[in-house]
C-alpha cells in the first residue's frame, strides 16, 4: 500500500457553504447580535417593555441568518457542480475525438508518476519524492515492468530506494495489486452506464458511498492508460457523483496546468482529493490532496499531496 492509498484510507455526505456565503452569514450574525446588545440598553430605560417578544424576534433572526448561510451555500456548491458537469461533460466528448497514442510492436506505452507523499510519524508529515515508472507492452500476453523509487522513505537506505519489478496484467505486488485494477473491456462505453457500472460495485467501503464511486473511477483513471472511449465514459460517470467541482488553472507537480476535478467529504475533515485532467484529451495529468482542516501538520487548504502523470510510448523497459 503506497502513501496516496494511505492518505485516501484518512479521507461520508454533508456540504459546506462556500468561504464567501460563509462570510456573509457570520457578518450577518453578528449585525443581529449587536442590534439585540442596542435593543438591550434600550430597554434599561423602558423598564414597561415585555422583554419576552424581543427574545423571540432575536432567536427568529439568528435562525433566519443561519437558514441563509445553508441555503447560499447549497446554491453556490449547486454552481460548482454544475460547472464541473459541463467540463466533465465537454472533456468526455474531447476525449472521443483524441487519437490515443499506440504501442507497436515490442514498445510499450509508459506511464510516469512523479509523486510528492507525505511521510508521517509522531512528529508530523514530510514531503517525499517517488518516481513510478509503468511499462504496459503491446503484447497483452508479455509482462508488464514497473521502475520505482522509493526516495527518502524511513528505513530504506539510499541504495535499496530503487526496485525494478516484472509481472503478467501489472501485478506487481500480488494478484491484488494490478495497476490498472480492471479490464479496460469491462467498462461501459456509454456515460450513465459506466456510472451504473461502479455504482453497482459499491460494498460499503469509504466514509461515503459517493467518496466510494468517486476514488474507483479516479483510480482507473490515474493509471494513465485507459483507452479514450472508456476514459470519456468515466469522465461522464464522474459528473454524475453528488458533490463533484471544478477548479481551473491548476498545476501538477511538474508545472502543467489543467483543471482540478474533486470533491470534499466532510466525514473526513473537509478533505479534498482531485485528479488533474486535460481537457482536451481526457488524460489525467496529475493528482492533489488539499486538507480541510488544521491537521497532522497540516494547515487549512494546504497541499497534503501533488503528483504528475505522464503518458509516453517507448521501445525499451528497464
Amino acid at each position: 500500500m503506497d502513501e496516496l492509498t494511505l492518505l485516501r484510507n484518512t479521507r461520508d455526505d454533508s456540504h459546506e457553504p462556500s468561504p464567501t456565503a460563509f462570510a456573509a452569514g457570520r457578518a450577518a450574525l453578528l449585525g443581529r447580535i449587536a442590534d439585540g446588545d442596542a435593543t438591550h440598553a434600550a430597554a434599561q430605560h423602558q423598564k414597561k417593555r415585555p422583554w419576552l417578544p424581543r427574545l423571540t424576534w432575536a432567536a427568529a433572526g439568528v435562525a433566519a441568518t443561519m437558514t441563509a448561510v445553508l441555503v447560499a451555500g447549497n446554491v453556490t456548491l449547486n454552481a460548482q457542480t454544475a460547472y464541473a458537469s459541463d467540463i466533465l461533460q465537454s472533456a468526455a466528448t474531447q476525449t472521443i475525438q483524441y487519437a490515443d497514442l499506440v504501442a507497436g510492436s515490442g514498445q510499450f506505452l509508459r506511464s510516469n508518476t512523479h509523486a510528492r507523499w507525505g511521510v508521517c510519524d509522531d512528529s508530523g508529515c514530510e514531503p517525499n519524492d517517488q518516481i513510478l515508472d509503468v511499462y504496459m507492452p503491446a503484447d497483452p500476453e508479455a509482462e508488464w515492468t514497473l521502475y520505482r523509487d522509493w526516495g527518502s522513505m524511513p528505513g530504506i537506505s539510499t541504495g535499496e530506494s530503487i526496485e525494478t519489478i516484472r509481472a503478467v496484467d501489472g501485478q506487481f505486488y500480488g494478484p491484488d495489486s494490478s495497476w490498472v485494477n480492471v479490464d479496460y473491456a469491462d467498462i461501459p462505453l456509454d456515460g450513465i452506464a459506466a456510472y451504473e457500472w461502479i455504482n453497482a460495485q459499491y460494498s460499503g467501503g469509504s466514509a461515503s458511498r459517493n467518496e466510494d464511486n468517486f476514488v474507483r473511477i479516479t483510480d482507473i483513471l490515474r493509471s494513465g492508460l485507459v483507452p479514450a472511449p472508456q476514459r470519456a465514459a468515466l469522465l461522464d460517470a464522474l459528473s454524475r457523483i453528488p458533490g463533484v467541482t471544478a477548479t481551473d488553472n491548476v498545476a501538477n507537480l511538474d508545472g502543467v496546468t489543467g483543471i482540478a476535478i474533486g470533491r470534499n467529504e466532510m466525514l473526513r475533515a473537509g478533505q479534498r482529493q482531485e485528479i488533474i485532467i486535460d481537457p482536451d484529451t481526457g488524460l489525467v495529468i496529475g493528482e492533489r490532496a488539499m486538507s480541510g482542516a488544521t491537521l497532522f501538520g497540516w494547515g487549512l487548504n494546504e497541499e497534503m499531496s501533488l503528483t504528475a502523470i505522464e503518458t509516453t510510448v517507448v521501445d525499451t523497459a528497464p
